[in-house]
């Protein structure tokens, strides 16, 4: 993967910027911290938590490959499913510091 440096003007002066390798190493974080959690929970497989959720695992995957935002009504059901609190989903999907 090649990571690309932008220049961008800022009111403080020329700034330099790198971002693909940031995007994919959060990306991967936040894929890890959901196959962790759903294995935790006794899923086997993404198959199988997509099948007792109700849930699409095309959904599923693009939300924790960070491709789509996870919409804000989906976040109860997978922190009740998942059994974390949604400040920590949040956190591993990179929407709150």
């Amino acid at each position: 993967m090649l990571i690309k440096a932008k220049n961008y003007d800022s009111p403080k002066g020329r700034v330099k910027v790198k971002t693909t390798m940031n995007k994919k190493k959060n990306a991967d974080a936040a894929w890890d911290w959901f196959v962790s959690m759903y294995q935790k929970r006794g899923y086997k497989s993404l198959n199988q938590f997509a099948m007792a959720t109700g849930m699409q695992k095309s959904s599923l995957s693009r939300y924790f490959h960070q491709q789509r935002q996870l919409p804000s009504g989906m976040m109860a059901k997978l922190c009740q499913e998942l059994k974390v609190t949604p400040n920590e989903m949040m956190r591993a999907l990179g929407m709150w510091q």
